[in-house]
């Protein structure tokens, strides 16, 4: 299983077929929570030492790309995640 330090950042990318901001960071947050394995307890399995109490995740909206040709449109949109722990 893949471990993630603390403030280390992963890529996200978002495609859609439709230019929806709103959707496209709920989409970005969902991969985010999938990425660092929060689970119900609100530890992130996937993070190394995960501490519930002064972890948080973080998503970042980096770039959009909107193409379109005759067979249809393309939103591309990147984002930035990570988990970081605040000072007890």
């Amino acid at each position: 299983m893949i471990m993630f330090e603390i403030e280390q950042r992963v890529q996200i990318s978002v495609f859609r077929d439709e230019p929806n901001f709103d959707r496209a960071c709920d989409n970005a947050y969902k991969q985010a929570i999938i990425k660092f394995g929060l689970d119900a307890s609100g530890y992130f399995t996937r993070v190394r030492d995960s501490c519930r109490s002064t972890d948080t995740i973080n998503v970042l909206f980096v770039s959009y790309h909107h193409g379109a040709s005759m067979t249809g449109h393309v939103c591309t949109y990147i984002f930035f995640a990570w988990v970081s722990r605040e000072s007890e």
